[in-house]
């Protein structure tokens, strides 16, 4: 058999395992939906191959779109003896050809059905799902296309080296799984942080969710979204917000009630465009936290239920940093190359094909994570204390051969992977520590770190205390 026919025999029964068992129905699907389940005949690179490449693209960083279609198919090299010692198994520019043909819904609608069939997120706060909000940043290669749609951040000495896109993720806590992404240009009207979390909340379902936000993400019609869909939410109070105090609890913690102006949803804007607002009131809940080495803060909870401690809630809070953990695993190893340090995070020269990588690499995380899941719960053990580096070497180290296998011999190949990842918990489980906020490279705000920069043992637990809402003129500080 000609290599050619090989080629295309195997293109036609592909899926990679070990995310096959998952992804591939949800691939078939989504793809029949989109009117692109049809292909040319005789090609390799047809749309649930091209869908797997783009996926691997997302975490094999260190290799180009040749090589990582060779890696993808080097199982059957070397199992099957089908394929000969070549690394490009089709013409320059067919791959960016097909990714640009094959466009970005296809991959969104891939990820919303992905995060649907996965395992229900389990509560995990007093009946509660805790979810948390955060955005991030990712550079992209620095094209014309690529600065006019998404624009460069200001640098000291004019722009930044690259293009970069603004994130938000939605994520579940105690799985670390992504819930929902949004993403718009660096600059411009609508593209901040807090247009990003009112985009998810459009098309998100708030009850039984108990939300974490940062300062920074600090909106009343979030908040007030929120609790009217049956939500939850702590968020870090800004130091221009300033409650009105009404009754002190038990535990020291503050009713209090926050109100202001929002745009009246149920009336449309004026033909000029111009908004009608109406003005609520939202009774929340004051805690005034201080921890050894910081200045007090203030956290604001519509978790009104006295069975419900403030020192709870503030401890509870600090699980908001697991949303920082994710994007590290994201953009420190997922996209990790063999340079020693990320060109950028994404490799597209298009803005549409970054739009595609962006949910391609949401879905990729999601998968390494359920593989993580799956592994911890055949042990009993919380996924978080399980390796995300070490378990995904192994499934890279997996799946090309797993791939190659027949069907038949690919499930006991896949529970010893689960087995793998269980017994690769994280040599250095977090740490009761404090480290200084310096940087490396000196990109930002922050002072380049140097020897005198050292980690300080921190007991959160031991020394978060509650102190007393002090009342200026009637409200809260």
């Amino acid at each position: 058999m000609r290599i050619a026919d090989t080629l295309v025999n195997i293109g036609e029964t592909f899926s990679l395992a070990p995310f096959d068992a998952l992804l591939q129905p949800l691939m078939d699907e989504t793809l029949t939906e989109q009117g692109q389940s049809h292909w040319r005949k005789g090609t390799l690179l047809i749309p649930r191959v091209l869908i797997w490449l783009v996926l691997v693209l997302t975490v094999r960083r260190d290799l180009n779109y040749a090589q990582a279609l060779n890696w993808m198919l080097s199982g059957f090299r070397w199992l099957s003896e089908l394929l000969p010692a070549q690394n490009k198994l089709v013409s320059d520019g067919a791959i960016s050809h097909a990714r640009v043909k094959l466009g970005v819904e296809v991959f969104r609608v891939l990820f919303i059905k992905l995060v649907n069939a996965l395992q229900p997120v389990t509560a995990d706060f007093h009946g509660r799902i805790s979810v948390a909000f955060d955005g991030s940043t990712g550079t992209m290669p620095d094209t014309e296309p690529n600065r006019t749609a998404f624009g460069k951040p200001s640098a000291r000495k004019g722009q930044a080296a690259f293009p970069q896109v603004r994130l938000m993720g939605l994520l579940a806590v105690a799985q670390r799984r992504l819930l929902d992404v949004a993403f718009a240009p660096y600059r411009g009207k609508g593209t901040g942080e807090r247009a990003l979390v009112a985009e998810i909340l459009t098309r998100l379902v708030c009850k039984g969710l108990l939300f974490l936000l940062d300062a920074g993400l600090y909106s009343l019609e979030g908040l007030w979204q929120i609790d009217q869909q049956g939500g939850e939410f702590i968020v870090k109070t800004p130091a221009h917000v300033q409650p009105k105090r009404l009754k002190r609890l038990p535990d020291g913690s503050w009713l209090a009630e926050v109100s202001g102006k929002i745009v009246d949803p149920a009336v449309p804007p004026t033909p000029s465009g111009r908004y009608h607002w109406k003005t609520i009131a939202l009774t929340v809940r004051i805690i005034r936290v201080q921890i050894a080495g910081f200045r007090p803060f203030c956290l604001m909870t519509n978790l009104l239920d006295p069975a419900i401690t403030a020192r709870e809630i503030a401890l509870h809070y600090h699980q908001r940093w697991d949303i920082e953990i994710a994007y590290d695993e994201i953009k420190t190893h997922q996209c990790a190359t063999l340079r020693g340090q990320m060109p950028t995070i994404f490799r597209s020269k298009r803005p549409d094909l970054v739009k595609q990588e962006i949910y391609a690499l949401a879905i990729t995380y999601n998968l390494i994570r359920a593989l993580i899941s799956q592994a911890a719960q055949q042990r009993g053990q919380d996924p978080r204390t399980l390796s995300f580096l070490d378990a995904l070497q192994h499934i890279l180290d997996a799946a090309p051969i797993l791939t190659a296998l027949p069907a038949e011999q690919r499930e006991n190949r896949r529970t010893h992977l689960l087995t793998l990842i269980a017994d690769c918990p994280i040599d250095r489980p977090r740490r009761p520590r404090l480290n200084p906020r310096v940087v490396k490279v000196k990109m930002s705000k922050f002072a380049r770190k140097n020897a005198s920069h050292k980690s300080k043992v921190r007991d959160v637990v031991n020394e978060l205390k509650i102190l007393e809402v002090k009342p200026v003129k009637g409200r809260t500080v």
